[in-house]
């Protein structure tokens, strides 16, 4: 049976917008911390500024590549702008494509984007976290500047979702201060452990008006129980995603105490578009 959303941890039936707001809400954030994405070191930097590096034209479109430093961490950005006040990021699957000579690529059209006025905004995760070259080590990127790593960490502690996501929200930091942006129109997209991320970035930010998933899969839209496909199992053995809590889980699957409703459920009332094509059995589309 599925963990119940609209009950609290106290047992008390959750019927208004101000107890989900003021009870709820933070229960269920707390627990998908807790027991999948983990806890952040830091959740907004006390320092923040930002860089133009560069700026050129691509394709028609305004290319800025725009230094964030939080706390001493620096994190590149890449923007193509149209003559539009639109915004849309991506969580750029980061591949051999030099997108500010070609912004069309495999994961993102940009060019196409761009002409129908939305500006787009790319992060290389690899900027954040290369997770599958550094595999549960997390002696690089991120965690090497804010910790913690190797025997220092706690079960609970942040992995490489919430870093991508952690990431995100620093993107916006940026944005809201960009004249040529609409701040109250920014969306966060991803495929794939993009996917995964974009949500966990939608729940965790209320900056963002618009969540787009596509193939996220395990811990990322599709439900847990029930699901075919990618499982716990092997999130907890291929990967450095999640925290080590979830880990735990591998084997009791339906013991484990969160499930991906109390995820989305988190980004409501803002706007939510899920995809998962209906022949990739490991995104599970029907669930």
């Amino acid at each position: 049976m599925e963990p119940k959303l609209m009950t609290s941890l106290s047992g008390e039936q959750i019927t208004n917008v101000t107890d989900w707001e003021k009870i709820r809400r933070e229960e269920l954030r707390y627990l998908l911390e807790h027991y999948a994405y983990g806890h952040r070191p830091v959740e907004t930097p006390d320092k923040v500024s930002f860089t133009v590096a560069e700026e050129k034209e691509v394709a028609g479109l305004q290319f800025k590549k725009v230094l964030i430093d939080a706390d001493g961490f620096v994190l590149p950005i890449r923007m193509f702008i149209p003559k539009a006040d639109k915004y849309f990021m991506h969580n750029a699957q980061q591949t051999s494509t030099d997108i500010e000579k070609e912004p069309n690529t495999l994961y993102i059209p940009i060019a196409d984007i761009g002409k129908r006025g939305y500006a787009v905004a790319v992060i290389y995760f690899n900027d954040i976290y290369p997770d599958h070259k550094n595999l549960r080590t997390y002696d690089c990127g991120i965690f090497s500047h804010f910790g913690p790593f190797g025997d220092k960490r706690k079960d609970s502690d942040w992995a490489a979702i919430a870093a991508w996501a952690w990431g995100a929200s620093r993107a916006a930091d940026y944005l809201v201060t960009d004249p040529q942006i609409d701040p109250k129109n920014l969306a966060v997209a991803g495929h794939s452990r993009g996917g995964k991320a974009a949500l966990w970035t939608g729940a965790t930010d209320e900056r963002f008006r618009l969540t787009i998933s596509n193939s996220s899969g395990c811990m990322g839209a599709a439900m847990l129980r029930g699901k075919t496909g990618e499982h716990i199992d092997f999130i907890s053995t291929h990967t450095d995603w999640l925290c080590r809590k979830q880990w735990s889980y591998a084997d009791c699957e339906e013991m484990f105490p969160v499930d991906q409703h109390m995820l989305l459920a988190l980004i409501a009332p803002r706007l939510l578009y899920v995809q998962s094509s209906i022949l990739d059995d490991w995104s599970d589309p029907s669930a």
